[in-house]
């Protein structure tokens, strides 16, 4: 379970990690967070995010990769912790 605070200045230093961090890294981070909790597309819509957003994370011919907030409510509403969209594989 992730019940992780965090002080201004953890936050700070998490939205300057996950700006510096290579987006095809974000973006391999978030289809292994798929499979590894178990977690469908159509869950990540439910939370508010549109298809063409939400398949656009994972398709290797667009660059696009959840903004901070947008992993952090995945993160948060899956139970897990953000730093899942960082790890190096």
């Amino acid at each position: 379970m992730s019940n992780k605070t965090y002080n201004q200045a953890e936050i700070l230093e998490l939205i300057n990690q996950y700006n510096s961090t290579d987006r095809k890294l974000i973006k391999a981070n978030y289809k292994r967070i798929l499979n590894d909790f178990n977690i469908m597309p159509k869950e990540i819509m439910e939370l508010g995010y549109a298809r063409n957003n939400v398949y656009a994370w994972s398709t290797i011919s667009s660059p696009n990769i959840p903004m901070l907030d947008q992993a952090l409510t995945i993160a948060c509403a899956f139970d897990f912790g953000i730093e899942e969209f960082l790890k190096e594989m």
